[in-house]
């Protein structure tokens, strides 16, 4: 018994000294804070040239394809390949390109973010959130697929269900969402690249953007896949051996991991908010539709949905779980925590001593991976949405690819461009653009989600046209009618599409500690779950009007008026 207090009070007055170094030594301990410019060039660049060669592949394989399909790339087929690699994936392949799509540099802020902020209710939500949107695609996507076997996304079947206004409206909606994720995208690697290396936002943005938009105007969707196999591999392999070293290195008493941990209402309202709003966008995630028509069979679809949202779900609690746990330590420093930012509390690993220059290597490349995975999905993505209307024109498949070319530069150029003003947007108040990567995401979440029920009932014949655009502009009508509300302006109104995180009005946190603005925020847990019902209810009473008068129609035709009446009715 005195050995084993003995060894509990070396232990004490260790831990302690480790405290004092921890709060005495300088942030970026051993080699120093970044690699040489050098070093983050040649991480750099080196995954990109990986990346591009290995897109390189899909050029032999989609040849390949087409021969045992016995057409050639020039022909309409062969560019229908191009565009969507059609019926060609197995599971695994989809898999694979799932987690790698989703698996983007959200993962490094916000599960890490909401896992502090709201404990193991906001976690578990977050987890449940982000795989509900390929769940529901393994239920619904076959009846997509049915309906429209020659599609190539969701607003091809919106085209095709409701018409040229329906279409233009989600399409428009869906670019903003995409462009705005992009823009996410590349405004982190722009962070990362300042972060690791030192050198300015734009040294990591620029390529990387130009990298990725070559490769997949070169090899089209089919080299967005191939790359994916080897980015999700390669993301999984990096992100267990990074964590799992980080969980026995970080050191706190157990009252601080009850302080990070213990779930609250807070922590549930968080949940809540979660499901809907992430569910929202996943769900239209558009490079999820991709491959949706890309699973060579409905069994390959839902296998390889459902594994993969269980594999981002899986890098979405294993992130989430660090944060807690690097939170705790920073709590548990004798001088007080140094991170103020939930949303950079995974960050802490670079702080920490064990932290070597391999450990950042190994952590850039991990950045660069996550990123690249999810720029060049989107990038095909966007495009995928006017491929079906290029179809229609009857041009020549060259001219098709060189419209969807000057498509991708149309988009990459001004997100390239806020990605690079958002990256170096910041200032002692810390509510630039550079620490809102969660707000622009919220941004989008909000009008996805206006969507859902409109455009998922049309799955039914009963729902007309009128009866879905209805039901999606009730949807921002909703919105703005709630910021009016509240805030008793209607600029109150048009600053609620961006859920009152950009404008001039700026609500203070909630009395729980919930943020003024975001889908982090205490009406955000009311807002989303609300706004499916309401844009199911009125678009399905639309729809029920218009189809009571194509009845009443029909009826009255059913009884002519004699001839001597309706010349009557018509002079009158």
């Amino acid at each position: 018994q005195a050995w084993i207090e003995l060894w509990r009070a070396k232990c004490a007055a260790q831990r302690l000294s480790t405290m004092a170094d921890n709060c005495s030594k300088p942030a970026c301990p051993g080699e120093g804070c970044h690699l040489t410019h050098a070093e983050g060039w040649g991480i750099l660049l080196g995954c990109l040239l990986i990346f591009a060669l290995i897109a390189g592949l899909a050029i032999p394989l989609m040849m390949r394809e087409l021969r045992k399909r016995g057409v050639t790339a020039k022909s309409e087929e062969g560019a229908d390949f191009w565009y969507s690699a059609r019926n060609s994936q197995g599971w695994l392949s989809i898999a694979f390109s799932i987690c790698a799509t989703s698996a983007g540099g959200w993962l490094l802020y916000t599960p890490a973010e909401a896992a502090v902020m709201g404990g193991w209710w906001a976690l578990i939500g977050y987890c449940v959130a982000i795989a509900l949107g390929p769940l529901v695609m393994c239920i619904l996507a076959p009846i997509f697929r049915e309906q429209m076997p020659d599609s190539a996304n969701v607003t091809d079947w919106v085209l095709n269900r409701f018409g040229l206004i329906p279409f233009i409206y989600v399409t428009l909606i869906l670019v903003y969402y995409m462009f705005i994720y992009l823009v996410g995208q590349l405004k982190t690697m722009g962070d990362m690249t300042e972060k690791f290396t030192g050198m300015a936002p734009e040294a990591g943005v620029v390529p990387l953007a130009i990298v990725t938009m070559l490769y997949t105007m070169v090899g089209g969707f089919p080299a967005s896949i191939v790359t994916d196999w080897v980015q999700a591999v390669c993301i999984m392999i990096l992100v267990f051996g990074i964590c799992i070293a980080v969980w026995g290195w970080v050191d706190f008493e157990q009252q601080h991991w009850d302080q990070v941990s213990t779930g609250s209402d807070r922590g549930f309202e968080m949940a809540v908010s979660l499901c809907f709003a992430v569910f929202g966008a996943e769900v239209f995630n558009l490079a999820f539709w991709q491959r949706i028509y890309a699973a060579r069979d409905v069994r390959q679809l839902r296998i390889g949905f459902g594994v993969g949202a269980a594999l981002v779900s899986l890098l979405t609690f294993i992130f989430g779980l660090t944060g807690m746990l690097l939170k705790a330590q920073d709590l548990a420093r004798h001088c007080g925590p140094r991170n103020q930012i939930p949303a950079f509390v995974f960050f802490e690993i670079l702080e920490m001593p064990e932290a070597t220059k391999g450990i950042r290597v190994v952590m850039y490349i991990l950045v660069v991976s996550m990123i690249a995975s999810n720029a060049d999905s989107f990038q095909t993505a966007i495009t995928s949405t006017i491929s079906r209307a290029l179809k229609r024109q009857s041009w020549p498949t060259w001219k098709n690819i060189a419209v969807t070319q000057a498509f991708v530069v149309a988009v990459n150029v001004p997100a390239i461009l806020f990605a690079n003003y958002a990256a170096n947007d910041k200032n002692a108040n810390f509510d630039g653009l550079a620490v809102k990567l969660t707000d622009l995401f919220s941004m989008a979440d909000i009008l996805t989600i206006t969507l859902v029920a409109p455009l998922f009932s049309g799955l039914l014949p009963f729902v007309t046209a009128k009866g879905a655009m209805a039901g999606m502009l009730s949807g921002m009508l909703f919105i703005m009618a709630w910021g009016w509300f509240e805030f008793d302006t209607f600029m109150g109104g048009m600053e609620m599409i961006t859920m009152m995180c950009f404008g001039n009005i700026k609500p203070p946190p909630s009395a729980n500690g919930a943020p003024g603005c975001g889908f982090y925020s205490s009406r955000a847990a009311i807002m989303f779950p609300v706004l499916p019902l309401v844009t199911g209810a009125v678009t399905w009473f639309v729809s029920y009007l218009e189809r009571s008068w194509e009845k009443l129609q029909k009826i009255a035709a059913m009884f002519p008026l004699p001839q001597e009446q309706e010349v009557g009715m018509a002079t009158i």
